[in-house]
């Protein structure tokens, strides 16, 4: 992969920084984004990022001012986008108070939208687009309407950037995690058992009963995923959203 430079966002923790430390390993040069300049220098002290000579930036994808001057960087090809940074608000329609549509949409949804645009002319081609979706990209959940409609949204922008790229040899496709094991999981997992009642253990129980694996997935095994539809071996691979076990019914 020497030579091939992916640019990764919501790069400093969870399903992103694991992205950035399996695509480091393999050999990328990476551009590693992350949402504030407190995240940035954390990550910039990281071994992998040190050893490796990663390039760190902040970059508040919900800004488009923030996405134009990264354009305007004169970044050289890139061979990938992984467009992983997000950020789940819970709010049912019947809530009364601030609404989070705006900053989950634009975040989630118009962000990877512009970044992506944005970075078009730089990328290489044949060359590479991942989305970091979600299961709740394919069904709906109470509360979740905001956080629903980015990532189905992304999931739709996805089959259409594939239709629209791929005769110039870029594959587009989602990865669509459910319950991955990160520290925002386990916050929202917490949340969710205090409604209900019930002890956290329990309530993992019983999300992970219906799952294929009877687990959750790590977030290293969505960097695997990330990883192949970044390489050549994905080269016939386009369109398609990853649903990574089958879908927990929540209502």
């Amino acid at each position: 992969m020497k030579n091939k430079t992916v640019l990764v966002t919501g790069a400093g923790r969870g399903i992103g920084l694991s992205i950035a430390q399996k695509l480091a390993s393999e050999g990328y040069q990476l551009i590693l984004l992350t949402n504030t300049k407190a995240s940035a220098d954390n990550l910039k002290n990281m071994d992998f990022v040190v050893s490796f000579d990663c390039r760190v930036m902040s970059l508040d994808l919900s800004q488009m001012h923030s996405i134009d001057a990264l354009a305007l960087t004169g970044n050289a090809e890139i061979w990938g986008v992984v467009n992983n940074a997000g950020i789940c608000k819970t709010f049912n329609l019947k809530d009364t108070g601030d609404d989070p549509l705006d900053k989950v949409l634009n975040t989630n949804l118009i962000g990877p939208y512009m970044l992506t645009k944005r970075m078009l002319p730089y990328l290489s081609r044949p060359g590479r687009i991942v989305n970091i979706a979600s299961q709740l990209g394919q069904e709906g959940r109470e509360g979740y309407s905001a956080y629903c409609a980015s990532k189905f949204g992304l999931i739709g922008m996805t089959k259409c950037w594939a239709k629209e790229l791929g005769s110039e040899g870029i594959t587009v496709n989602a990865v669509c995690p459910g319950w991955v094991d990160t520290e925002m999981s386990k916050i929202d997992m917490q949340r969710m058992a205090n409604e209900q009642g019930v002890a956290v253990e329990q309530f993992y129980a019983e999300i992970c009963e219906p799952l294929e694996l009877k687990r959750f997935n790590s977030t290293n095994e969505v960097a695997n995923l990330v990883s192949f539809l970044l390489s050549d071996d994905a080269s016939g691979v386009t369109g398609r959203d990853w649903l990574m076990q089958t879908i927990w019914n929540q209502k």
